[in-house]
């Protein structure tokens, strides 16, 4: 089954949607009685059975990719997790000398942890929060902007919005973590066009910042 076209009105008020919601779960909007980790995931959640809802065809782009060479897009997908991994760490060592508060805002991200297990913010980060953001941003919304204005332009569109939804996070290293992430996600996905491997390297990338190998 292929994704099919949505209408352009589809398009532009899911972007919309996206534009609007996803910055109210950065800047720490949502009931008292919901964590951020639940408050994101659910958010999600919503999002991708929307897109499903519209597009059937977005069910099959795992499947699709398991059954053509799979390991191949496992090894891609681990292999960009480490080079996204390299290149925060440097990031993490400069950024106190160019950046003026940043271990400050380093600290604000993991404060996130806070009272959260590591069974559980894992469990969020690996079955929910990484593949949903690679289904959501790329499988989806990347996907169908490339097709309507072309691999580029649909590109730098996604990665600038996944980078903005984060202004209202108000740390600026967290903003500048989403569009470096942003971008090489995105490259990622216009290259070889696997959701498969983008959820491989989001996953371990995640894991490997939140809870094994932490700056």
């Amino acid at each position: 089954m292929k994704n099919k076209l949505l209408t352009q009105s589809q398009l532009y008020w899911l972007t919309i949607l996206s534009a609007v919601v996803f910055p109210l779960v950065f800047s720490g909007w949502g009931p008292a009685i919901i964590d951020f980790w639940s408050l994101f995931s659910a958010v999600l959640l919503i999002f991708l059975l929307v897109a499903l809802w519209l597009d059937p065809g977005l069910s099959q782009l795992i499947a699709g990719d398991v059954f053509t060479l799979g390991w191949r897009k496992v090894v891609l997908g681990l292999v960009s997790a480490v080079f996204l991994y390299a290149l925060f760490y440097a990031g993490y060592l400069l950024l106190p000398k160019l950046l003026i508060g940043s271990s400050g805002q380093v600290a604000r991200i993991y404060a996130l942890k806070s009272g959260q297990s590591q069974w559980r913010l894992g469990i969020f980060l690996a079955l929910i929060i990484a593949p949903g953001e690679e289904l959501w941003w790329r499988g989806f919304l990347q996907h169908h902007w490339s097709r309507r204005l072309g691999s580029w332009p649909g590109y730098w569109l996604v990665a600038g919005l996944y980078a903005a939804v984060h202004l209202t996070s108000r740390n600026p290293v967290l903003v500048l973590a989403a569009l470096v992430c942003g971008l090489v996600w995105g490259y990622q996905y216009l290259k070889f066009k696997s959701v498969l491997a983008n959820i491989i390297s989001h996953i371990c990338f995640d894991l490997a910042v939140f809870l094994f190998l932490p700056f």
